[in-house]
């Protein structure tokens, strides 16, 4: 149960959300509304993930998981749970916001203004320290007082206790023994000084000297120095400067307000600075990583090629990890290879993790919840490519990996993967340009030499019929044969400029087939007709059933395909080999079938057969591979398909099938 709190009410049970009738979800996302889940490093945000994940699920609405990173003290286990919480995060779908603020409810609120947040759920424990509860409702009441338009929704958590040593954040480092060493010198410098010139200027001016000397060693040491400098510089000024000297006493009320002063002063300079520096360190961070991404986002729009690309993104990620980092790319099944480096070793845990994190898609190896005791960190790079490369990084720091590297790593991933899905792009574009320019010349040439040529071979066939039509005595026989070969060649010459002319008519989609009804049987004989020169060596077998109805197709067209496949059978098979023509209606279908008893279809052959200026390895010289792809182009242009298939016994069969129309059949038979 929840309790849903806007930001004009007081704390407790407030209305529920809009209903669906009011405001449906669609409208919902139209108006960019979003939730967000504020999470921090306990156990009980990844309730509080759950939670968010189901009621954006059910409101069909995109969400965001949100840490703020504030100052203050955590543990390595606490560090380890906040990397769960953000990597469930991911898991579950949600946008991961991380973000660096002095204060929680003003860096909440700062999200909120900058992505248009309607919706903001946090966790709220019962079972925590009363002053935790204490600090988490003051908290609470802010960002509901702060928060205009925006529900605010509290969610019950159970907290899990830790028993931990806790150390301090980077922005809040352990005072160095240099720092103790300066904040003793200076006090004790300013004692001897204060200690000659109290006779002249007086104890309580002393006093002023002494808490200059504290504000201005505030300002260049940590918290920690600048209580000690506060705390002997009260005890100096006490001992040796304020009557009765040489003696911890204070006779006075204005005196021990002077020594309270320091103590408060020392506190309000140390959290100031404290602020001041986490500020510091936040815009550091931001600024280092705006200024890798750019460098990094740079150099790989510059990159030429792919190597180029790997070398960039391997120095990079040295550079801004200080690591021994490796592009990795899978060469086989569970086996990958290091790019851009020369030496990364890749055995043991190592290779387990960077196995595990190519199978899962998350990161694996060091520092993360998977094959940790692997020696470096293996983290995949979301772009479009099958297997996904990997990116590793070998690193030298014995700290755990910071949310900051974490969320740079990201980053670093995300632009790499841009670029690697931008170069192939560009790769399959410059192909696709190259082929299609291939074409268009192929094609031009082609066009412009059919054409050409039609009128020389006309010519040539002309002059060859002329000479065979003369009775002059004077022909020997090897003249007529002469002259017959001429026209033979002439016959094929002619029918492949056909054939390119045709390719052509197909490309260009100017193949309108003209359907009427048509005698399959005259069909049939009109193409053997045609091809009885090029059949004369075979042993042909026609088979027509006795009653064919009349189909609605393109008769010109389709005495080409015929042609066309009867002429591949002679062409593809020894003489006196045996080719067979059927033709059959089954299930409102007609099935022309060309078979032959020849070698039959290379398998490796038979995935391409229909294609342009294909050829089987063993075909015999004179054909150009235009033939099958027009029988092809013509049977699917008429609402059919042909299929090319070996038969069981040796040899090739084609199949071609076209809609009959059954209610018109023919009153006689043929065979």
């Amino acid at each position: 149960m929840t309790e849903a709190v806007h930001a004009e009410s007081e704390i407790g049970p407030g209305p529920q959300p809009t209903s669906p009738a009011v405001e449906s979800a669609f409208e919902a996302r139209q108006n960019g509304h979003r939730i967000l889940a504020a999470i921090g490093q306990e156990s009980s945000s990844e309730q509080v993930l759950q939670w968010t994940k189901a009621k954006a699920q059910r409101a069909g609405l995109p969400w965001i998981a949100l840490y703020v990173e504030t100052p203050g003290f955590f543990s390595d286990e606490e560090e380890a749970q906040l990397t769960r919480n953000l990597s469930l995060a991911r898991e579950l779908g949600a946008e991961v916001i991380t973000t660096t603020a002095t204060d929680l409810v003003r860096g909440i609120l700062r999200v909120v203004a900058q992505r248009g947040i309607k919706e903001v759920i946090i966790g709220r424990s019962s079972s925590a320290p009363w002053w935790r509860l204490w600090g988490s409702d003051l908290r609470l009441r802010r960002l509901i007082h702060e928060s205009k338009g925006v529900t605010i929704e509290t969610v019950p958590v159970r907290s899990t206790p830790r028993h931990h040593s806790p150390r301090p954040r980077g922005t809040l480092r352990q005072s160095s023994f240099p720092q103790y060493a300066l904040a003793v010198g200076v006090v004790a410098g300013v004692t001897v000084a204060s200690f000659v010139f109290t006779p002249f200027i007086g104890a309580h001016a002393t006093a002023l000297v002494f808490l200059l000397a504290v504000v201005l060693l505030a300002l260049i040491v940590e918290q920690g120095p600048a209580l000690l400098a506060a705390a002997l510089s009260a005890l100096s000024w006490d001992y040796f400067i304020l009557p009765p000297v040489f003696a911890f006493r204070v006779q006075h009320f204005e005196d021990a307000m002077l020594l309270t002063m320091y103590f408060v002063v020392a506190l309000v300079l140390g959290q100031l600075t404290a602020r001041v520096r986490a500020q510091q360190a936040a815009e550091r961070v931001r600024e280092d990583r705006a200024t890798a991404l750019y460098l990094l986002t740079r150099e790989l729009g510059q990159a030429a090629n792919m190597e180029q690309l790997i070398e960039k993104i391997v120095r990079h990620l040295e550079s801004a990890f200080h690591a021994h980092a490796a592009f990795l790319v899978s060469t086989g099944e569970d086996t990958f290879r290091a790019r851009g480096t020369p030496d990364f070793p890749l055995a043991g845990p190592d290779r387990e993790a960077l196995v595990w994190a190519a199978q899962n898609g998350q990161p694996g190896g060091r520092f993360t919840e998977n094959v940790n005791q692997a020696e470096g960190m293996y983290f995949p790079i979301p772009c479009s490519e099958r297997p996904r490369p990997i990116l590793g990084l070998k690193l030298h720091q014995a700290q755990g990996f910071s949310v900051h590297q974490r969320n740079l790593l990201e980053a670093f991933s995300q632009q790499i993967a841009l670029a690697l899905d931008r170069n192939r792009l560009n790769q399959v574009a410059e192909k696709a340009r190259v082929l299609a320019e291939s074409e268009r010349l192929s094609k031009t040439l082609l066009d412009s030499m059919s054409h050409e040529m039609r009128t020389p071979i006309a010519a040539i066939r002309s002059a060859a019929g002329n000479l065979m039509a003369m009775s002059e005595p004077s022909f020997s026989p090897f003249q007529q044969q002469m002259i017959a070969e001429i026209e033979e060649a002439t016959e094929r010459l002619n029918r492949l400029v056909g054939n390119v002319l045709e390719a052509s008519r197909l490309e260009s989609g100017n193949v309108r087939p003209r359907l009427n009804e048509c005698d399959v049987a005259e069909l049939v004989h009109v193409a053997v007709a045609e091809t009885e020169k090029q059949l004369g060596r075979h042993k042909l077998t026609v088979e027509l059933p006795r009653s064919l109805p009349l189909v609605r197709m393109d008769f010109v067209l389709m005495q080409q395909v015929l042609t066309n496949l009867l002429l591949n059978a002679a062409l593809h098979t020894p003489p006196e080999t045996r080719i067979e023509f059927r033709a059959k209606v089954e299930n409102g279908t007609l099935l022309l079938i060309v078979a032959d008893t020849g070698p039959g279809i290379a398998p490796e052959s038979l995935p391409r057969v229909f294609e342009k200026f294909h050829r089987a390895p063993n075909a015999p010289t004179g054909g150009t591979g235009l033939g099958l792809s027009l029988v092809k182009g013509f049977v699917e242009a008429q609402g059919g398909s042909v299929t090319a298939e070996n038969r069981t016994g040796g040899g090739a069969m084609f199949t071609v099938r076209l809609p009959a129309q059954t209610n018109h059949p023919l009153p006689t038979a043929h065979s």
